[in-house]
């Protein structure tokens, strides 16, 4: 009976190492009565291509199935899937390939899929006034910090912004004294950002300029997790500080065929953490960190399966759960320097 479990949980290990393809979230926050509200999206492949509208709610993320033709697109009204004024998110089962924009009566929004909690916006010459519709992507409070420079580099006008609960939007309108030329957005935790300008309110989407500096403690040895393949969802960092599990990871990159699931326990990261995605355009820490390896295994159960970035989409849902992770297809593939963790930038292996 042993032999026959091993084998099964062997066959799902091989089914799961066969499907590579990176799925991508795009965020909006609230600013529209669901009534006046339509997402449209557009596929740009040759393929059919499946997406979700998800709502959060008390921990738990509402989906809607949604498929769209090759070369094709559909339009969505937003009272189809939203039950008041809030923000929401939408996954492409595949990365790149969807495009999402949303109309609010005469308004027109593109949405994006950055989480960065520091970003950008620039705004052309004359513009003194700005909205912004702010979302919370942290499970927890959250404060975010608003700086508006004018066209010298100077700083002109500082605010904060402060978010009780995950999902939270606030949309606020900023009348300044003079033309402003960007909006800077920091916070301890991830966001998603929306400032438009002008009449017609046109819009200036958030940049991530730089990898957000987190902190790394140099008593700690870190280590990059992930696939052997670039288009996953997500890598993840690990810090150990107990010699026997470091001399094991290490021993896991000098000989590959010694490769074991990582079998790990998972907390709420209280303010920045030393866990980023490595892989994501902004390089964008995550919400949550690895706070303790119980083992490296041939096998894991299929309950603890998954990815860094779905853990982040339910992070919730995986702590109520027990807070356990155990990617099949994620190995140690290099040890980080504090550096690296820090700034968000590899060194050449």
């Amino acid at each position: 009976m042993l032999f026959k479990a091993k084998t099964t949980l062997v066959a799902g290990f091989l089914l799961s190492a066969s499907v590579a393809p990176a799925a991508e979230l795009f965020y909006a926050p609230g600013f529209c009565d669901p009534k006046a509200l339509t997402v449209f999206v557009q596929n740009k492949s040759a393929e059919p291509e499946k997406w979700w509208t998800q709502v959060h709610e008390n921990g738990v993320v509402k989906e809607g199935y949604q498929e769209l033709d090759a070369k094709s697109e559909m339009k969505l009204a937003g009272a189809d899937f939203l039950p008041d004024k809030r923000g929401f998110s939408v996954k492409a089962a595949t990365a790149n390939v969807l495009r999402f924009t949303l109309t609010c009566d005469s308004q027109k929004v593109l949405l994006g899929s950055t989480t960065s909690p520091q970003v950008t916006h620039y705004l052309p010459a004359n513009t003194s006034v700005v909205k912004l519709s702010l979302l919370n992507l942290y499970l927890n409070s959250n404060d975010l910090n608003l700086k508006a420079f004018d066209t010298a580099g100077l700083l002109m006008e500082e605010k904060s912004v402060h978010f009780t609960k995950h999902y939270e939007t606030q949309n606020l309108k900023w009348n300044l004294s003079r033309t402003v030329s960007r909006v800077e957005i920091t916070a301890p935790n991830r966001f998603h950002s929306e400032v438009f300008y002008g009449d017609d309110d046109k819009q200036s989407p958030p940049l991530a300029l730089a990898p957000v500096r987190l902190p790394a403690d140099i008593s700690k040895k870190y280590f990059l997790i992930s696939t052997k393949t670039p288009s996953e969802n997500g890598s993840f960092v690990i810090g150990l500080d107990d010699e026997e599990t470091i001399a094991t990871a290490r021993e896991q990159i000098r000989r590959p065929e010694l490769e074991k699931i990582i079998v790990a326990r998972i907390a709420l990261g209280i303010g920045p953490v030393a866990n980023r995605n490595f892989q994501a355009r902004d390089k964008a820490p995550y919400s949550w960190n690895v706070t303790y390896v119980d083992a490296f295994g041939d096998f894991a159960h299929i309950d603890c399966d998954g990815n860094p970035d779905l853990v982040e989409e339910r992070l919730q849902q995986r702590l109520n759960e027990g807070g356990r992770i155990c990617f099949w297809r994620y190995r140690v593939v290099r040890e980080l320097t504090p550096f690296e963790v820090s700034s968000g930038i590899l060194s050449k292996p």
